[in-house]
Order: C-alpha cells, then sequence, then structure tokens
C-alpha cells in the first residue's frame, strides 16, 4: 500500500492512567511519526497530542485502533491530500 501523510490528534482524559500506555504505543510506532507536539495541562489532568504520521491505512488503522481501545483517550485521524 501507499504511504500517505496523516494528521492525529490524541486526547487523554486522565494523564495518571493512559500516559504510560500512549507512551508506549508512540515508542512502537516512532519510525513514522514526523512531527509530535503535545500540551499537558496538569491543572485538568488533561493532555493533547497532535501527530504527523506516514503510514500506509492500514497501519493508521491499527494504530489508531490501538490508542481508541484505551480508556481516557479519544482519537481522531485525517488523511492529508498531499
Amino acid at each position: 500500500m501507499e504511504k500517505k501523510r496523516h494528521v492525529v490528534s490524541i486526547v487523554i482524559d486522565d494523564i495518571e492512567l493512559a500516559h504510560d500506555p500512549v507512551s508506549a504505543i508512540l515508542h512502537q510506532n516512532a519510525a513514522h511519526i514526523l512531527l509530535r507536539v503535545g500540551y499537558p495541562m496538569r491543572d485538568r489532568n488533561v493532555s493533547v497530542i497532535f501527530l504527523i504520521l506516514e503510514m500506509d491505512l492500514d497501519e493508521l488503522g491499527a494504530f489508531s485502533g490501538k490508542l481508541g481501545q484505551l480508556s481516557a483517550v479519544k482519537v481522531k485521524t485525517i488523511t492529508l491530500k498531499i
């Protein structure tokens, strides 16, 4: 499959619960991450992470599916038409 670029936004509603599992998944996919920006809101126990990834659609589905299965995590993806 053709590799495409994607924008992924990850919202973690409970940092204490989901930070480590999210970090582990991001680490496993580090080779595909072109950009990572995080915005922790510790006073609200929330964190937002923005990613730009380069991977095919099957890999993106597996990546976002793993994140989406974690409690306290919401994921949105957009495939860029570049």
